[in-house]
């Protein structure tokens, strides 16, 4: 299955995705800020991030960065700012199966 790099400052979260991301049989990294994803995001399909990383640069940055190189599904509370071209962009709260659909249909 695909290596993925899940990317949110809330550690709750994070552990949640986690868990059932490889539940589905995939690799899985985590990182709690844009700098930590920075250093772990080499050889990731797929990118899963909260877009407030806390702050709204933070993310916005980071899918600059993997935008060409990986997938990416935007999870957040708010809609999309304007201009953010991403994979796939799930409204929190999102169900698990929406969030595993997309990462098997983005990682096929």
């Amino acid at each position: 299955m695909a290596r993925i790099l899940l990317v949110d400052d809330d550690p709750d979260q994070l552990e949640i995705r986690k868990r059932i991301v490889e539940a589905a049989g995939h690799e899985v990294r985590t990182a709690a800020t844009k700098s930590e994803a920075f250093e772990k995001f080499l050889g990731c399909r797929l990118v899963i991030m909260d877009l407030h990383l806390p702050e709204l640069s933070d993310g916005l940055e980071l899918i600059h960065a993997v935008t060409g190189s990986a997938r990416v599904i935007v999870l957040s509370g708010d809609d999309a700012p304007a201009g953010v071209q991403v994979d796939e962009f799930l409204l929190k709260p999102c169900p698990s199966r929406r969030l595993l659909d997309a990462v098997s249909r983005l990682c096929r």
